[in-house]
């Protein structure tokens, strides 16, 4: 699969639509390193592009955003509205993102940074050793991935990686436990202005029996 290199970007990528979904990156776990351009911030608090304060959503089968890459600015992920409804198609710049494909975790497909150009997500097969970049346990972004002008990107670190939040993950921790249980019961029965730390799992402001039943539905769940 190939894009060609004499695409004319400037229009699609000023133009670019981003999904309505906020970024569902670990405020702890958002980091991956490029050995030629350093740190790529996957939910940074530097307006966007568009205005928006996020980063990258991981959807079920695409990927849409931005990274912030404080050497070489921003890479877009994916505008969040692939042509078919659920992978982009890739062939040309109309229709270009990361897809994935949750049988098998496996990331697939280009991001593109204006100082930069292509990284390309199927490059990671080429690694030494190989690597493929995919989406581990459902949570955990490994591999590699390429960039013909600034070389691999790590998304495999031990201890500085991608990972997707889970839900009820209210301190940040990679699993919901006790300690998100008693975050949230701590806040119970706040009425308004109440943020996702403090339990407030579905967004309207509040702390409720809503929201300790969201998080009751995630219980135990972890990302290794």
């Amino acid at each position: 699969m190939s894009l060609g290199i004499c695409f004319v970007l400037t229009a699609v990528l000023t133009s670019v639509a981003r999904t309505s979904a906020e970024s569902n990156i670990n405020p702890n776990y958002r980091w991956a390193w490029g050995e030629n351009i350093g740190w790529l911030n996957w939910r940074h608090e530097v307006p966007d592009p568009n205005g928006i304060d996020a980063g990258v959503y991981i959807g079920d089968t695409f990927l849409a955003g931005f990274i912030w890459a404080e050497n070489v600015g921003w890479i877009n992920v994916g505008d969040g509205s692939p042509a078919d409804g659920f992978h982009y198609a890739n062939v040309d710049s109309t229709d270009f993102g990361v897809n994935l494909f949750p049988d098998t975790g496996r990331l697939v497909g280009y991001a593109w940074g204006e100082n930069i150009g292509w990284i390309n997500f199927e490059a990671g097969a080429f690694a030494d050793p190989p690597n493929i970049p995919r989406l581990e346990n459902g949570c955990r972004l490994r591999g590699y991935v390429w960039g013909e002008n600034v070389g691999w990107i790590n998304l495999d670190d031990g201890e500085a990686f991608v990972a997707e939040l889970i839900d009820g993950d209210l301190d940040y921790d990679g699993d919901v436990d006790l300690s998100d249980l008693a975050q949230l019961l701590a806040n119970y029965g706040t009425p308004s202005g109440a943020t996702y730390e403090d339990g407030d799992l579905d967004g309207d402001g509040d702390v409720d029996l809503s929201d300790l039943a969201a998080l009751l539905a995630h219980y135990g769940e972890t990302c290794p």
